[in-house]
């Protein structure tokens, strides 16, 4: 029994004599807040601030004294009812959590304390790991010896994460309710309350029934810990949910993926964010707008489908808007620049301008038919159309990038020789092509952005300026960064504005053979070049004009296969996103050059035709 005695009181003093030693060295080691504030500021092209950071979050801070208290206290309740009395952690609740995720095998509570959980939100990640956790709890012993409890909560209050881009209970309220935080009910405060748990999961924008049970939860919690009683609990239990209905909320956040993008490109630049920095940007916010809204109209949260999208500016190279999933607060990856995708038919155009180069014209004809293709003395490439269907006739460059044809693509591709397609793509920087038969029809992966400079360079007529958001970044004292635009002629004029108005074809009806032209009743409503691609797991839709590049890729992050459904989500998006832009003002077109006539011609055969289509040719030399 001494032995027992002494053991305890041996473990209890190692503990005690840690404890002081933390919260000592807690004490010593300063951590100074208002240093770390406000650092960042991003401007859009317009001038206007698109972001500003308060510990590197886009976030406006409201002091403790405008929240109202209830609110106050219905976060300490739930999220941490000893938060008054404990120094950072809480034994008690991490005892319990302990229990609980013992007794389920897994991680289903967590025992952070308010102060904890302010200590992830402003140096910390999500990530559950040990040395994850203990420093979060070094972290919590510093604010703790550092800042009174009202200065804790404050901040807890302010960097709490919402999703949809939304950091604090001041912001949210207004977002989800479009209230301040002082006309809020108690449903209202408890769905608040229940968000920053699981944003994806608990917004009450994508899951509403799952919002509402969260919300009934906490009610509960509310009423057993004596801060509503029986009469409000019931009263708000059957509050009817009743969100903010302005257009702005439904979009709020759409440029946290340009946002991200701008944060990771300076750390690839060694740029110190621990300075007061501000970049100058080409965010254009209408048309993000445009992009944003054509997405949400085409996706939805219940299912897994994804998205990406980027629109640039020809012969300026400039990012104007960038999305990089259907929603920020379900998923942050972007996709946009991130993830590399197999492109599909939406390499033709590059095959094509490579046999313009070589002497082909838009007129110049192959039979296109079921084919195999004899590749070597044991090898041989058999392609197929798009439902095996094929027109069983010659056609013409035209009708082969109206209709995507396979065949023709193949025979281009082997005719010229498999290391030409290669040698363009090595041009544009994709090291990843591979010379061989199935390149021409677009068995090579790439981002949307790496594919939208090549087709920002069509849009360019032939010049490849290198694709950026930031134009400028500047300190207190210095200019750090400032684009130089250079504009590289990749692809010659003359043959890129031959492609160009040939890829107006993918939506003239006189390309009908065996079905519709690939886009038909999927063009915007002002005149477009425009290729889409589909592989058994991607659909994309590539298409410009002089004014804008939109690229728009759809899928499923873990390559699944992508049924006929979702073909039409790429070509909704796209087809909206440039009918929003001209909403309200005419498109415009390319003019051929001198060394370009225009022809009348049967797109099918590429043959003279009173009742044609005009597309352009160059003038034999």
């Amino acid at each position: 029994m001494k032995l027992f005695k002494r053991i305890i009181f041996c473990f209890t003093f190692l503990i005690l004599t840690a404890l002081i030693l933390l919260y000592g060295i807690a004490y010593m080691d300063i951590l100074s807040l208002d240093e770390q504030r406000k650092n960042i500021t991003i401007y859009d092209k317009n001038g206007d601030i698109m972001y500003e950071s308060n510990f590197k979050k886009d976030m406006k801070w409201t002091k403790i004294d405008d929240i109202p208290e209830f609110i106050q206290k219905a976060f300490v309740s739930v999220e941490d009812k000893r938060f008054y009395s404990h120094a950072g952690f809480d034994p008690i609740r991490i005892s319990k959590a302990l229990l609980t995720d013992i007794k389920s095998k897994s991680i289903v509570e967590g025992g952070s304390t308010i102060t904890q959980q302010y200590a992830k939100n402003l140096f910390l990640t999500n990530e559950q790991t040990l040395s994850r956790k203990v420093q979060e709890m070094y972290y919590a012993a510093r604010l703790e010896m550092q800042y009174s409890k009202e200065e804790i909560l404050e901040g807890y209050l302010n960097t709490a994460y919402f999703g949809h881009g939304i950091y604090g209970i001041n912001a949210a309220s207004h977002y989800f309710f479009d209230k301040d935080m002082k006309d809020l009910s108690v449903a209202q405060v408890a769905m608040l309350i229940g968000i920053p748990n699981g944003p994806s999961i608990y917004s009450p924008f994508l899951h509403p029934d799952n919002a509402l049970q969260r919300e009934h939860l906490i009610l509960g919690i509310l009423k057993n810990n004596h801060l509503i009683d029986d009469a409000t609990y019931q009263s708000a239990m059957e509050e009817p949910l009743t969100l903010s209905s302005k257009e702005e909320t439904k979009t709020s956040g759409i440029n946290q993926y340009y946002i991200d993008a701008i944060i990771s490109q300076l750390n690839q630049m060694h740029i110190d964010l621990n300075q007061e920095i501000k970049i100058d940007t080409y965010y254009d916010p209408d048309a993000q707008q445009a992009l944003s809204t054509a997405i949400q109209n085409n996706t939805s949260a219940d299912n897994e489908l994804e998205v990406a999208g980027i629109i640039t500016q020809p012969f300026t190279g400039n990012i104007l808007a960038l999305s990089g999933g259907k929603d920020y607060t379900i998923s942050q990856y972007n996709r946009a620049i991130h993830s590399s995708r197999q492109i599909a038919s939406t390499v033709k155009p590059l095959l094509y301008y490579c046999a313009l180069q070589q002497g082909f014209t838009p007129s110049t004809q192959f039979l296109s038919q079921e084919t195999t293709f004899p590749l070597g003395e044991h090898d041989e490439y058999k392609p197929h159309n798009y439902n095996n269907q094929y027109p069983n006739q010659k056609i013409s460059m035209i009708n082969a990038i109206a209709m995507s044809d396979n065949i023709y693509a193949v025979k281009t591709h082997l005719f010229l020789g498999i290391d030409t397609l290669h040698k363009a793509l090595l041009d544009f920087g994709i090291t990843q092509s591979q010379p061989n038969a199935s390149e021409a029809l677009g068995c090579v992966n790439m981002s949307v952005s790496d594919l939208s400079g090549i087709y920002n360079t069509f849009a360019s007529e032939g010049l490849y300026i290198e694709p950026s958001m930031i134009a400028r970044i500047t300190n207190k004292d210095e200019v750090l960064y400032e684009r130089k635009v250079e504009p590289k002629r990749l692809l010659q004029r003359d043959e890129t504005l031959v492609l160009d108005q040939m890829l107006t074809a993918t939506y003239d009806i006189k390309n009908k053979t065996y079905g519709l032209p690939s886009m038909y009743g999927s063009n915007p409503n002002v005149k477009v070049a425009v290729k889409s691609g589909t592989s058994d797991w991607d659909s994309w839709v590539m298409g410009f004009n002089p004014e804008y590049t939109i690229g728009v890729w759809s899928g499923f992050d873990d390559n699944r296969d992508l049924s006929k459904d979702y073909y039409m989500v790429s070509k909704n998006i796209f087809k909206q996103s440039f009918d929003t832009l001209y909403a309200h003002k005419d498109g415009i077109w390319y003019q051929p050059s001198d060394n370009i006539i225009q022809r009348k011609v049967n797109p099918v055969t590429g043959e003279d035709a009173q009742d044609g289509s005009i597309y352009w040719y160059l003038k034999e030399r």
